[in-house]
């Protein structure tokens, strides 16, 4: 908005400055002021909210290309110069052109309809299945499928669309071609970033017939102006004109020239570009142009470049246990509560970044592939299935502790808001895996992956509480969390591990004998359910008597559908307004959850195996679901194969 209020005032500077004498060729400059508010392919919205104010930016457009053609039309050097005047209509067409252009990209990015419905088609793109034998050549592949699977994420964040196109030979009974879960989770990262490029930036508008008719026309139009001028004579100094200007006006004129060869390049050998010409039925030319452009692509960008195709692949951790410790000793938050913004300051300060592991990449996608599928043009069987209480897009634990048979024990740690859960099993998981690792139990690599995975969702989970609480569906709140840390700063002690200890304690009887000076304090910590919830079920998990000893498995599980259900949950307008800055893991989770949903991710890991001529569930027993080794094998190195007989067999 402050370009177009600056260029709105230059506008009007020029339409006074270029009248004098001296200045004339400042009328000359007008177009350039539209050619630059038109912006760069990459970028045209830094917020999702600046989608939605396309008509303010088209009024804006309408205003400026007025105050343009009336500089133009006014202008005395214009009139009167005739190779002059031929440079200035073409810069103002390619100006009044690339401007327009950015506005209809706003648009069409704030596209929202009402009433999907699930649509095939039969595309001869050939995807892959199994493992690849060059990592190069699948990762295109699984570009290729992330763009032809695109309408689902657009139909979750942008939509719901009226169609929603769905490749036929990504779906269906020829399971022999399923996409395998590894495969979909690089395919649901991909898409995460083809949809940011799809909302902030030109590529919806480009990759059309007019948009590649605007790259031809505007470098040709942009270079011809640059040779008019030239050859006008006014760089002779055959007329008095500021010696200043005519520098100024090479170099706007260069500037142009050089960032439309830039944006022809740039689109040329996008991947946008290959994945369009793929996309075309009559693939015989275009096909050969694409692998021509997708050989050169892999020549001149190194692997690392061709990584950012994928998402920021990182989540926020926010531990309150920490928080509370060092927020207590901390000069700075001292400070920052005297002047009335702890919160926001703790907030910022004890959060940080951390990359998604593997382990929590095969957690969320084993947890997914137990879930029911329904099918894409059974609504009913959709909708039934999707409103069981198991289901994954409900279950927010409910499933996992059936699995393990502590539903019972432990239902009523379930059955309250979403803040209130997640703040309850983070506190309790935090005292768990602290006791987990006293008791030595986390020698091994696999059981140290899994605790460290579990403690890191943990904190994802409370980061968007306290940080994004937007991300979280429903009447989420911050004031169960600022009453959570408000009471665990004002308990006694020194250090973490006595904060812990503390807890581990029954509250109720620390409350009795320790001496709290404060009575309005005693009274908040004593009314405060969730913390007193949290330490009675860290005393369950810990106790031997709660259930089996898997509970590690169970704590992670709990988790996993925690957060399955928070993304599926959570809003499209939060998805698309957190691709801005650069994705978020709830996202992937919610795009998983959709294709598992719709039947287009099917099982095709260890856990479940081909059966004799169909593809059906083989579901492990469930007495093995309970030991440690069930889930821990998943997560490690180890394949099973089925045997003659059917069971499971190490290769």
């Amino acid at each position: 908005m402050l370009a177009d209020s600056t260029a709105t005032y230059t506008l009007g500077h020029l339409s006074l400055t270029s009248r004098s004498a001296d200045h004339q060729l400042m009328a000359f400059w007008a177009p350039f002021l539209l050619l630059h508010l038109g912006g760069q392919d990459n970028i045209t919205a830094y917020a999702i909210e600046d989608n939605r104010l396309w008509l303010r930016h088209l009024q804006a457009l309408a205003v400026q290309v007025t105050a343009a053609s009336y500089i133009l039309y006014e202008s005395t050097v214009v009139g009167t110069q005739a190779l002059l005047r031929y440079a200035a209509v073409l810069m103002f067409v390619v100006g009044v052109v690339k401007y327009g252009e950015r506005v209809w990209a706003l648009k069409h990015a704030d596209i929202s309809s009402s009433g999907s419905k699930y649509r095939f088609y039969k595309n001869t793109t050939d995807t892959p299945s199994g493992p690849p034998t060059d990592e190069r050549d699948n990762t295109e592949g699984l570009l290729r499928t992330a763009h032809l699977l695109l309408d689902v994420p657009k139909d979750m964040f942008q939509g719901p669309l009226p169609i929603v196109v769905v490749p036929k030979h990504l779906y269906g009974d020829d399971h022999a071609k399923s996409i395998s879960a590894d495969e979909m989770y690089r395919v649901v990262e991909m898409q995460l970033s083809l949809m940011h490029d799809v909302v902030y930036s030109k590529a919806v508008v480009i990759y059309t017939w007019y948009g590649l008719c605007i790259r031809v026309i505007s470098p040709v139009f942009t270079a011809v102006a640059f040779v008019l001028f030239h050859r006008s004579g006014l760089s002779a100094g055959d007329h008095h004109y500021s010696r200043a200007d005519v520098v100024i006006t090479y170099i706007l004129l260069g500037g142009a020239v050089t960032l439309e060869m830039v944006s022809v390049l740039r689109a040329m050998f996008s991947r946008w570009t290959s994945l369009v010409l793929n996309a075309r039925e009559e693939r015989g030319m275009w096909g050969l142009l694409a692998h021509a452009i997708t050989s050169i692509r892999r020549f001149v960008l190194p692997k690392r470049r061709r990584s950012k195709w994928w998402w920021s692949n990182s989540m926020g951790q926010h531990n309150l246990i920490d928080l509370c410790v060092r927020s207590r000793v901390s000069r700075t938050s001292r400070f920052a509560g005297w002047m009335g913004f702890e919160d926001r300051w703790n907030t910022m300060v004890y959060s940080s970044s951390i990359p998604v592991s593997t382990t929590i990449n095969k957690l969320v996608m084993n947890q997914v592939l137990r879930t029911k599928q329904c099918y894409l043009l059974d609504y009913d069987s959709c909708s039934n299935s999707t409103d069981e209480p198991d289901h994954i897009i409900n279950s927010r634990g409910r499933h996992a502790l059936k699995r393990f048979q502590l539903y019972e024990k432990l239902e009523k740690f379930l059955y309250n808001e979403l803040d209130e859960s997640i703040l309850v099993w983070h506190i309790a998981t935090d005292l768990y895996l602290r006791w987990h690792k006293d008791q030595g139990q986390a020698a091994a690599d696999d059981v140290r992956r899994l605790a460290m995975a579990t403690e890191e969702i943990s904190n994802y989970m409370v980061f968007l509480l306290a940080a994004r609480p937007y991300m979280l569906p429903g009447s989420v709140s911050r004031t169960r969390y600022v009453n959570m840390c408000y009471c665990l700063t004002c308990l006694k002690y020194n250090t973490d591990q006595d904060l812990v200890s503390l807890l581990q304690s029954k509250m109720q009887e620390y409350l009795k004998r320790e001496n709290i000076n404060d009575s309005k304090k005693l009274r908040d910590i004593s009314s405060n359910r969730t913390l007193l919830r949290a330490t009675k079920l860290a005393r369950e998990l810990v106790s031997p008597e709660s259930g089996p000893p898997a509970k590690l498995e169970m704590i992670a599980e709990v988790w996993t559908e925690m957060l399955c259900y928070a993304g599926y949950k959570c809003s499209g307008y939060s998805h698309t307004k957190q691709l801005s800055n650069g994705g978020e893991l709830l996202s992937v989770a919610a795009l998983v959850v959709e294709y598992r949903r719709r039947g287009i991710l099917q099982p095709t890991d260890p856990m479940y195996l081909y059966g004799s001529g169909t593809f059906q569930f083989i579901k492990l027993r469930a007495e093995s679901l309970i030991e440690s080794s069930n889930l821990l094998s998943l997560l490690g190195d180890t394949d099973y194969v089925p045997s003659s007989s059917g069971s499971l067999e190490a290769p």
